[in-house]
């Protein structure tokens, strides 16, 4: 699969896990379901993970078969790229999918320790899991054994941890400051469910993937600096985008407006990315102002 991607908010994608399955109204019309649905044949980089059925009415629909498959081959490939570059984390799979062994996770976060001039973004479904994963208390001695394994040298990661774990190593910073964390979410239910978690993950950058955008979303104060004594933390970024695909679903062009001018007005950075359509794109209905909004963290 390419290093380089069309997605607008980041670079390249790395996949050293493929396969997924659906969880919410955000994903019947997911574009990953549908790519490896087209490359399932004996050879593809798809075989065995999506496969097309038939709807009521004869309409073929792509489908994950629920497997998940990790590649070592591509586990190192953030190590060889010598430039630096936001690097989409498993874009065709979820990392924090239940049936991801969690010594590859310790795997993936080793590689990304390994390779700060690259910048990671980890956005996921499931933040229960990655909440879990992530304030483990061997956490540091996980992925700085993973790295042993890895590098082959007897180098290991030092990492602090804060206080989410206690401190176990030294030098580098916890959490690692060049993997963001997001959480996708489609409509109200989902950005109060998934936020609220990822509010409580250790993260150099929080955000949210609106997309695709299908209702009205209230931010409430998730961009807030929050009380000092609180456990939660507050959102960095916001991502919004329609649905498109021959079955998309029409994005209400004023709730997303107002998405928008809630993100600014609480001071966070916006990434404007395409309205709901056939093919991805401005469509003619965001007003240049909005289009241009193209932010990233600072």
């Amino acid at each position: 699969m390419a290093e380089r991607t069309g997605i607008a908010w980041t670079n390249s994608t790395w996949n050293p896990v493929r396969g997924c399955e659906r969880v919410s109204e955000g994903c019947r019309n997911c574009y990953a379901e549908v790519l490896a649905a087209r490359h399932s044949y004996e050879g593809g980089w798809g075989y065995e993970l999506a496969e097309f059925v038939k709807r009521l009415g004869g309409k073929l629909e792509a489908r994950w078969t629920g497997v998940i498959q990790t590649s070592a081959r591509h586990l190192e490939s953030p190590l060889k790229w010598r430039e630096p570059r936001m690097v989409f984390v498993n874009s065709m799979s979820d990392l924090f999918h239940e049936r991801v062994p969690i010594d590859f996770i310790d795997k993936i976060y080793a590689v990304m320790a390994m390779s700060s001039r690259h910048t990671f973004q980890i956005l996921t479904k499931r933040p229960e899991r990655m909440l879990k994963y992530l304030t483990r208390r061997d956490i540091a001695d996980r992925i700085g054994h993973a790295e042993f394994e890895i590098a082959g040298t007897g180098r290991r990661t030092a990492i602090m941890v804060d206080s989410y774990c206690g401190p176990v190593h030294r030098h580098a910073a916890w959490p690692l400051p060049n993997v963001w964390h997001g959480v996708s979410a489609e409509d109200q239910k989902t950005f109060d469910e998934r936020v609220e978690i990822l509010g409580q993950v250790p993260a150099a950058v929080r955000f949210v993937s609106a997309e695709p955008f299908l209702g009205d979303i209230d931010i409430g104060n998730a961009f807030d600096d929050p009380p000092e004594d609180s456990k939660y933390g507050k959102l960095n970024w916001a991502i919004i985008g329609g649905e498109t695909g021959s079955d998309y679903r029409p994005m209400d062009i004023e709730a997303a407006r107002a998405f928008i001018r809630q993100v600014k007005l609480m001071g966070g950075a916006m990434f404007v990315k395409q309205d709901s359509g056939p093919r991805p794109g401005k469509q003619g209905r965001f007003t240049d102002e909005e289009w241009a909004l193209k932010e990233f963290p600072a």
